[in-house]
C-alpha cells in the first residue's frame, strides 16, 4: 500500500508541476493580449482553478516528505523517546485533521455538483469539476497521513524507528 501511495503521489506531484507551467502560459497569454486590448474572457479564473488544483494535488507528496510547516525548537530538546511521543501525538492530530478537511473537501464538491456551481460572467465555469479533483488530492493526502501516523505510533514501540528522530 505505501509502494502503491508514493507512486501515485510522485504522479500527483508530477502532474501538478505541469498544471504550474500552463497556468503560467494562460497569465502570460491573458496579460499579452490585455496589453493589445483583446483581453480573453474566463482566463484570470481559469488560472485560478488551476492554482487551486496544484495545491490539492501537491498536499500528498509534502505531507510523505514531511515538509509542511512545523515548529521544531520543542521537539529538539527533548530525548529521543519523548521526541517519538511527540511526533506520533502531532501525527494523530494532524491524520484526524486531514480525515476533517477530506471530509469537507468532498461534500462541498458533491453540492458544487448537485447545484451545477459556476462562475458566472461572460463565460460561465463550472466549479464543481475542479473540486473533484481537489477531492483525489486530499484523498492521497489523507491516505499519506494514516501512513505516517502508522509509521509515527510504530517507532514508539521499544527498538523500532518508525519516523524521524
Amino acid at each position: 500500500m505505501k509502494k502503491m501511495v508514493h507512486k501515485a503521489n510522485h504522479l500527483l506531484a508530477g502532474f501538478a508541476g505541469w498544471l504550474m507551467l500552463a497556468m503560467m502560459m494562460l497569465l502570460v497569454i491573458d496579460i499579452i493580449f490585455r496589453t493589445i486590448d483583446l483581453p480573453l474572457q474566463g482566463m484570470a479564473e481559469l488560472s485560478v482553478f488551476v492554482m487551486m488544483i496544484v495545491i490539492y494535488l501537491g498536499f500528498a507528496r509534502c505531507e510523505e516528505h514531511k515538509e509542511h510547516v512545523g515548529l521544531e525548537f520543542v521537539l529538539l530538546m527533548l530525548p529521543k523517546k519523548g521526541q517519538r511521543f511527540l511526533l506520533a501525538f502531532s501525527q494523530l492530530i494532524a491524520a484526524g485533521t486531514i480525515g476533517l478537511l477530506f471530509y469537507a473537501v468532498t461534500t462541498d464538491a458533491w453540492s458544487a455538483f448537485q447545484t451545477g456551481d459556476a462562475i458566472e460572467g461572460v463565460v460561465d465555469l463550472p466549479i464543481w469539476p475542479t473540486k473533484f479533483i481537489m477531492v483525489v488530492g486530499m484523498f492521497f493526502f489523507v491516505l499519506q497521513g494514516f501512513i505516517n501516523l502508522a509509521e509515527a505510533f510504530r517507532g514508539l514501540k521499544p527498538g523500532e524507528t518508525g519516523g524521524e528522530p
